[in-house]
């Protein structure tokens, strides 16, 4: 009688045992970088806000931000620009935005070329009100269901940073992107101006771990790895009539590449977000396939889009099973995601 005591001890410590080892590896496969091999398929979507909720609420303002953080989406994001007294402000054009634009008297800016950011000081920016959409313009009838909230101002990323950390509980994440451009050099600060000013501020306000680095000028992504390897960086990508970062096809590389050319690689952007130490690629929505996705996957990158907005788009990158999306109507994406 003993020795079956013995021996069904002896199994059960096996048993155990094999549990405890598939319990580690399983794990171990969870927590493998997504640079280490094939990428894992998501279980679901990062759902984002595009500038807050821009579908919802004015863009880059804190309302938008608030309304991101009252929906419980996992990450809300937003466009970085420097005044002309060196404070990071949050605004996604260059220049003051014509269709968002009020002066102090309520009159929308002029036809003109409007005043670049970087020319402008905190207090010059801070007297524009950005709260609702002129009416009658191309850029209002994107956002049909946008409500107005007059007296909303151009905020600063500290503002941001805020009302962050009071009203968007952990995991909620923040996607920041860099604004610069090789093309229009004179409209802001150098990359690594902007990239070290960024770094610094996240190191100070404690959320580097939940902050996500974007930009379509990869030489900030660069001076980032350089500077703070720990950030998350995403590399930004579109081809388009109107916005092309990548320029494949054309002599030589793409002064956003931050050295690269994109011939060199075929074409492939996720080839070359992999050459230039990426670990997240985010194209536009539209110039994802599935040839792509599969490619990025081997790769190890993790694929985040942008901006699609329609039920039926939302759909299609749900069910191609992408790590991110990032959409105007976060509210649209949790109903969605919600219903499955």
């Amino acid at each position: 009688m003993n020795g079956s005591i013995v021996k069904r001890n002896r199994a059960a410590a096996a048993i155990a045992a094999a549990v405890a080892f598939l319990s580690m590896a399983a794990s171990a496969m969870a927590q493998a970088p997504a640079g280490s091999g094939s990428a894992r398929l998501p279980e679901k979507p990062l759902m984002v806000g595009h500038r807050g909720a821009a579908g919802l609420l004015p863009e880059n303002t804190l309302a938008a931000f608030r309304r991101g953080c009252e929906l419980g989406i996992d990450a809300i994001e937003l466009d970085l620009l420097m005044s002309a007294d060196g404070q990071l402000v949050v605004h996604h054009d260059f220049r003051l935005k014509p269709e968002t634009a009020r002066t102090a008297d309520g009159a929308w800016i002029g036809s003109g070329p409007p005043p670049a950011v970087n020319a402008l000081s905190l207090a010059q920016i801070k007297a524009y009100d950005v709260g609702r959409l002129r009416p009658n313009t191309s850029y209002a009838a994107r956002y049909p269901e946008q409500a107005p909230v007059d007296g909303e101002r151009i905020p600063t990323f500290k503002e941001v940073i805020d009302l962050f950390k009071q009203s968007c509980r952990p995991p909620t994440r923040l996607f920041v992107e860099i604004k610069t451009s090789p093309e229009e050099p004179n409209l802001t600060p150098a990359p690594e101006t902007v990239s070290d000013r960024v770094v610094a501020m996240l190191r100070e306000e404690g959320i580097a771990e939940r902050t996500w680095v974007l930009s379509f000028d990869w030489r900030s992504l660069a001076r980032i790895h350089q500077k703070a390897p720990e950030l998350k960086t995403v590399h930004l990508t579109i081809v388009s009539p109107g916005l092309n970062n990548l320029k494949p096809g054309q002599p030589g590389a793409s002064p956003w590449l931050a050295g690269l050319d994109i011939d060199d690689f075929n074409g492939s952007a996720p080839r070359a977000v992999k050459a230039a130490g990426g670990r997240v690629w985010s194209p536009h929505f539209r110039n994802l396939t599935p040839e792509t996705l599969a490619e990025a996957r081997q790769l190890g990158l993790r694929v985040s889009v942008w901006t699609p907005d329609t039920p039926e788009d939302l759909k299609k990158m749900i069910e191609m099973q992408v790590d991110a999306i990032t959409t105007n109507r976060p509210d649209v994406l949790m109903k969605l995601m919600n219903a499955r």
